[in-house]
């Protein structure tokens, strides 16, 4: 878990640059006009992301003499980090470590596209 909460702000900053639509005059769903051309997968992503961690960090401070940090991805995903050992021992540990995976696989797919279309080549042709 330590690795993915390590990568994880760096893959937010890389969702930042994926926010702008692929195609311009992209459409906004159910309008005829052109909208703001966002990526909504991108948006999606960026959102889990720093609900999922927020959401940890909150439970970590429950009941504990500890403060939460800032509402960024950086600082939530550090904060995680330094207090993994707490986490580890806690009987939602294996529900933090799925959710940080996917939700780190779920914005890697949405960032970095052509390496997820490379590795589940590499994963089928195995």
């Amino acid at each position: 878990m330590d690795r993915q909460l390590a990568l994880l702000p760096r893959v937010y900053g890389e969702l930042e640059v994926a926010l702008v639509a692929a195609h311009p005059g992209d459409r906004l769903s159910g309008t005829d006009r052109p909208g703001i051309p966002l990526n909504g997968p991108a948006v999606e992503a960026r959102d889990a992301v720093r609900d999922t961690l927020a959401s940890w960090a909150d439970l970590m401070v429950e009941g504990r003499t500890v403060r939460l940090p800032l509402r960024t991805v950086p600082a939530l995903a550090a904060f995680l980090r330094r207090h993994l050992g707490w986490l580890a021992v806690h009987p939602a540990a294996d529900d933090a470590a799925t959710e940080i995976d996917t939700v780190l696989r779920r914005a890697l797919a949405v960032a970095r596209p052509h390496e997820a279309l490379m590795a589940m080549a590499v994963s089928v042709g195995s």
